[in-house]
């Protein structure tokens, strides 16, 4: 039997996606500022509400603090100040949550768009761009109904984030 994903887009119309159909080709389209950012939705772990986070002392600037989602301790980094832009507070913020070897971290966002498919043919693997974030986690440009995509994978930025603090907490 066929399981299904439930998928919403931007305007609230839910859509379902069959298992046969490949999620690995899937990408949650998400806003900081103007610029329009993917990330496999495979490494998505869930999208929330953002909440306020605790501080933590001693912590890199774009790492926002913790916060309690039902019962689990989520490390939040603000994905804004990491790419470099403004950090205002929006009506449409949201969370994306990603499990990583340190335990779960969310990102803050200013939107979550919608769930799209690209093709390998959609995909610029390697863009000559100047980026602030390990090149492995740059998957490439994606061009999808006229719009350029820069398309990265969070789960792998908030994975060297986590370790990275914890090895500072170790030292």
């Amino acid at each position: 039997m066929s399981e299904e994903i439930k998928q919403y887009s931007n305007d609230g119309v839910q859509n379902s996606v069959s298992d046969e159909e490949s999620i690995e080709n899937k990408y949650l389209l998400f806003r900081l500022g103007d610029e329009l950012y993917g990330t496999p939705l495979l490494g998505v772990r869930e999208v929330v509400e953002p909440q306020a986070p605790k501080p933590i002392p001693n912590t890199a600037k774009h790492f926002s603090g913790v916060i309690n989602i039902r019962g689990e301790i989520v490390g939040v980094t603000d994905l804004r100040t990491r790419f470099a832009h403004k950090a205002e507070a929006g009506a449409h913020m949201a969370l994306m949550v990603f499990s990583t070897d340190g335990g779960p971290m969310a990102g803050l966002v200013d939107r979550v768009e919608s769930v799209i498919s690209l093709t390998e043919k959609e995909i610029e693997h390697n863009p000559n761009v100047g980026i602030e974030v390990h090149r492995e986690a740059l998957i490439g440009i994606g061009k999808h109904n006229k719009r350029l995509i820069t398309l990265i994978d969070l789960h792998k930025v908030l994975q060297a984030h986590s370790l990275e603090n914890n090895r500072k907490l170790a030292a």
